[in-house]
């Protein structure tokens, strides 16, 4: 069986071009996604907390949800008010003009949904292929696209390394279709890139199988205004800082 492949795009070839790959297969890697300069802001921003941050979550409800987020992955939430170099990515990123393409035919207007540092440690293993948005799993189906989500390469993202799991073309699927493993590839990319995908796009971290080499990406996403947001943002972002945010 021919193993799946992401198709890849430069992020000049404009939104309509992503789009189009989008509905296809429901995920494509956008090279030239961040410049340099927002690559490099992003690390100098984050680094201190990265470095103060243990891997895995602190207190864990259930170890399912330990185990979902991985025993060996720094996380860091509330990027808006950690990071200037992550606002202007929220104004600036192609996600914007693909969630005014796929989301506002569906709501008055879109949301952020989350922010988050994803940082995958050495022994990680595979995070579990699921799509985000079962997060509102109680929505009957079919439903319209819920979200339009990208994983940004602050390092060099490699299959030993944990590149990000994607299942092409499975947005299209029933939702119980488990994929077969020559369905999975990996979103392989150097820094700078994005790995744009929908929210009915099955996906996962991948294992890290390197004995000291961190795979740092940041994700962003926006969600339909009419549902709520899996980041509380009124808690992670204070109300001194908010009102320094530009308006949109």
């Amino acid at each position: 069986m021919t193993q799946a492949a992401l198709q890849s795009i430069d992020a000049e070839d404009g939104t309509d071009a992503i789009r189009a790959v989008l509905e296809c297969d429901g995920g494509v890697i956008v090279h030239n996604a961040l410049s340099a300069a927002q690559v490099d802001g992003l690390n100098a921003d984050l680094e201190q907390q990265i470095r103060a941050t243990a891997p895995g979550i602190a207190h864990p409800t259930h170890q399912r949800m330990a185990d979902f987020y991985g025993t060996d992955t720094i996380r860091i939430d509330g990027l808006p008010a950690k990071s200037e170099a992550f606002v202007d990515v929220m104004l600036s990123s192609p996600l914007l003009g693909l969630a005014d393409q796929i989301l506002l035919p569906s709501c008055e207007d879109y949301l952020f949904n989350t922010g988050q540092l994803i940082q995958i440690g050495p022994g990680e293993s595979a995070q579990a292929i699921h799509r985000d948005e079962d997060a509102w799993s109680y929505l009957p189906r079919p439903a319209p696209l819920l979200q339009v989500e990208g994983m940004f390469a602050l390092s060099d993202f490699r299959e030993e390394n944990g590149a990000t799991q994607v299942v092409p073309g499975s947005h299209l699927w029933e939702h119980d279709r488990t994929p077969r493993s020559d369905e999975i590839t990996q979103a392989c990319m150097p820094a700078g890139s994005a790995l744009i995908y929908l929210g009915a796009t099955l996906h996962g971290g991948g294992a890290n199988r390197t004995a000291d080499e961190w795979r740092r990406g940041m994700f962003m996403g926006f969600v339909v205004g009419w549902l709520r947001a899996e980041e509380n943002a009124f808690l992670t972002v204070p109300i001194e800082r908010a009102r320094e945010l530009p308006r949109r």
